[in-house]
C-alpha cells in the first residue's frame, strides 16, 4: 500500500507541474494579417523611427551613436 501511495502522490505532482509549465506560456503577439493591418503597422513603426532619429539630430550626437540612440528609442 504505501508504495502504490508513493508512485501515484509522484505522478500526481509530476502532472501538477506539468499543468503549471503549460498554463504559464504566452501566445505571442498577434501579427497582422491583413495588407490594411500591415500597413497600418509599418506607418506607426516608420512614425516611431522618424521621431527617434529627430531626436537623435536635436541632440547632435555622432554618426555611430545616433544609429545607438535611434534602436534603443524604438525599442521603448
Amino acid at each position: 500500500m504505501p508504495r502504490s501511495l508513493i508512485i501515484l502522490t509522484a505522478i500526481g505532482l509530476f502532472l501538477s507541474s506539468a499543468t503549471l509549465a503549460f498554463s504559464q506560456t504566452q501566445s505571442p503577439p498577434a501579427k497582422p494579417r491583413s495588407p490594411g493591418e500591415i500597413a497600418k503597422a509599418d506607418r506607426i513603426a516608420m512614425a516611431k523611427r522618424a521621431a527617434c532619429q529627430r531626436e537623435a539630430r536635436e541632440k547632435k550626437l555622432s554618426f555611430m551613436q545616433r544609429r545607438s540612440y535611434v534602436k534603443a528609442c524604438v525599442k521603448r
